[in-house]
């Protein structure tokens, strides 16, 4: 074998060790419970996209109901391993919210105050489902909580503009001035 031949086979020897040392390892890495998550996350995301921008429109109804169910089964395993997933708990509120489950959706909205106090759409969420399912003084609460987390004077207006709205709806709903049963303990905190 000739000198060159020798260098050649050399290095075709030391690219091939060398790439085989910085392949992936065929053990589990650290990382492979951060993917996990992702994954849960993902397929919940998937589902829910699946049922809500494809089944429904096509009056599907019973394949976005399924749909659904595998997606609040996936995101619920995504929150348990990350329980301040702000994604998963926005995505299981719509999900709710299509199922008209109104107390489960405002429980998602209030829990994204809790990640982030400065989301004043979630407060508003919130309060809209609260008030869907008749608690119109926990409603208050959380429309109050919110102008306490701003002091934009066009938000402030707007916040106040629901609270009128939702005395209105209370009114015509009936409850005894706000008070009552609505505004006792706050469910779902």
């Amino acid at each position: 074998m000739s000198g060159k031949s020798v260098v050649v086979v050399f290095l075709i020897l030391w690219t091939a060790s060398a790439l085989t040392a910085a392949g992936p390892s065929p053990q589990k890495t650290p990382a492979a419970p951060a993917r996990e998550q992702a994954t849960h996350l993902q397929r919940g995301l998937a589902s829910f996209e699946q049922g809500f921008y494809e089944f429904l429109p096509k009056g599907r109804r019973a394949e976005a109901d399924a749909a659904f169910a595998a997606a609040v089964q996936e995101l619920k395993a995504a929150l348990e391993a990350e329980p301040g997933n702000a994604r998963a708990h926005r995505t299981l509120a719509r999900i709710y919210v299509v199922r008209k489950d109104h107390m489960a959706a405002a429980g998602q909205y209030r829990r994204l105050t809790e990640i982030d106090p400065f989301d004043l759409d979630s407060y508003v969420l919130a309060a809209l489902y609260l008030g869907e399912a008749g608690r119109f003084g926990e409603a208050r609460i959380e429309l109050e909580r919110a102008k306490g987390r701003t002091a934009d004077a066009r938000a402030l207006a707007l916040l106040d503009s629901y609270l009128a709205k939702l005395a209105e709806a209370e009114k015509k709903a009936g409850a005894p001035g706000g008070n009552g049963s609505t505004d006792g303990a706050r469910a779902g905190r």
